[in-house]
């Protein structure tokens, strides 16, 4: 075994958030300098970091299970629900705090559906394909092998905060966000766990996410969507900390979950 095999064995983790971040990092700063969008697919390396760290530490019974958990489409139906609307439950109490507090709403707003619509897709097949299977699939799956779900779910946000980094300091991302991150860290988990290990579904509810902006925005000024997205914030907050709280540090973890997340036969979620 030659000697980076062994380390990235031996360091599985760091080895992947060293790709992660180094890769984004660097195409977040092209596209900002060069003004060219496509520098952004590099989102896509964090996906192929987890894919080489799976291939050379777990071979290829561990590449197979890492695609099983995209492809694991046989949960619940309200499982799919749960991904694309509590997005926009969260989004729904937002939107009417900020109007609570004073913000008024544009009478007639436009829309660009056939924008909000493409948007969606290339989120799902590009962003959420890009972060989803290596922050859940990967470094999530890991971090629980030693840590409680909650805790493992609390370092991810913490990471993942790091990996959002660029956009905090070119200002395309409020800081607050970081607790969008975080709190969205703990439900992310919770499905996951109560999935199965399920990353499609992880996916689909990043896709929502994204997509409610779109819809909701137009309703406000700038000002008023800085409000808005200060009570979103509080909203993914509540929502994380009622559900640690039903749920207890496990998250929705199963005794056996290490086993069953770590299998790829796709098999119809119990819950």
């Amino acid at each position: 075994m030659n000697p980076l095999t062994s380390l990235i064995k031996r360091y599985p983790q760091a080895t992947f958030w060293i790709i992660a971040w180094s890769t984004f990092f660097y195409g977040y700063g092209m596209a900002t300098r060069t003004g060219n969008d496509v520098w952004q697919f590099l989102v896509l390396a964090t996906f192929l970091g987890a894919v080489f760290v799976t291939v050379v530490a777990d071979g290829r019974s561990g590449l197979k299970t890492f695609f099983g958990r995209i492809f694991k489409w046989r949960v619940h139906v309200k499982w799919y629900a749960f991904a694309i609307l509590l997005p926009l439950v969260l989004r729904l109490v937002a939107f009417g705090l900020t109007i609570a507090f004073g913000a008024e709403t544009i009478v007639n707003p436009s829309w660009n559906w056939e924008e909000i619509i493409f948007e969606a897709i290339l989120v799902f097949f590009v962003i959420a394909l890009g972060e989803e299977p290596a922050f859940r699939g990967f470094a999530l799956v890991k971090l629980m092998k030693g840590n409680n779900a909650l805790k493992a779910s609390l370092i991810l946000g913490v990471l993942h905060t790091i990996w959002h980094l660029p956009l905090f300091l070119t200002g395309d991302d409020s800081p607050m966000v970081i607790l969008v991150i975080m709190a969205g860290a703990i439900l992310n988990t919770w499905l996951f766990n109560k999935t199965n290990g399920s990353v499609l579904l992880n996916m689909i509810m990043h896709t929502s996410v994204n997509l409610w902006v779109g819809v909701f925005n137009p309703f406000f000024t700038e000002a008023d969507v800085a409000k808005q997205t200060t009570w979103l914030m509080v909203a993914y907050v509540a929502a994380a900390i009622i559900l640690t709280v039903l749920s207890g540090k496990g998250l929705g973890r199963k005794e056996n979950i290490e086993s069953s997340v770590m299998t790829a036969e796709p098999q119809l979620a119990a819950n």
